[in-house]
């Protein structure tokens, strides 16, 4: 289990660190545009921001988890979560798949 553990929180880290990076550098480029007089939309930016603030949130979570100490159901639900959305949608994603044999439209 503390493998496990130890996985996700690295996956949910990295993910984190992306998403970070690619908050910073969307806001580069809105602060710039808005200095050269182009609209930009602020969307894009905060959606990284808003992911960035959540991965690195359930990195923590994940590490206290860890770590040791008192491991609280919310605290185990709130760091599986991303795991087992990922994992319903590749199901999902299979079963459309398969259900419709292979064709889209």
């Amino acid at each position: 289990m503390k493998s496990l553990i130890l996985i996700l929180t690295i996956l949910y880290s990295v993910v984190a660190i992306y998403t970070a990076y690619m908050a910073i550098i969307h806001l580069f480029v809105y602060f710039a545009n808005q200095r050269l007089g182009h609209t930009e939309s602020f969307r894009l930016p905060l959606i990284y921001l808003t992911c960035a603030l959540l991965f690195g949130t359930v990195s923590f979570i994940g590490y206290k988890l860890f770590s040791g100490g008192s491991s609280h159901f919310l605290l185990k639900t709130w760091f599986y979560l991303p795991a087992t959305a990922v994992g319903l949608y590749v199901l999902w994603a299979i079963l459309l798949v398969f259900s419709s044999g292979g064709k889209w439209n």
